[in-house]
């Protein structure tokens, strides 16, 4: 597994939605035992406003291919979507 993969993407001004691994100590405090072991890809949205913020993890990737995969689909979907606004 390739620890140093790290993918963000902005949702908007205070929001990213990012793939990548997470410590073991925030994932007990979110709680996402269902989703099996620790080690793996997580998608997660990073809230950064005050008081409001944090981190929600979304879900897990079932592999490092699937999570690259994924956010390579997620920024071709937002391309479209700016190109469709002009």
């Amino acid at each position: 597994m390739n620890d140093d993969l790290y993918i963000e993407s902005r949702i908007d001004e205070y929001r990213s939605i990012c793939i990548s691994t997470l410590a073991r100590s925030l994932l007990d405090e979110s709680e996402v035992s269902h989703l099996g072991k620790p080690s793996g890809y997580y998608i997660y949205e990073v809230d950064d406003r005050p008081l409001l913020g944090g981190i929600i993890v979304l879900a897990k990737a079932a592999s490092s291919e699937a999570a690259v995969r994924l956010a390579e689909v997620w920024r071709s979907s937002r391309r479209e979507v700016l190109l469709n606004k002009v």
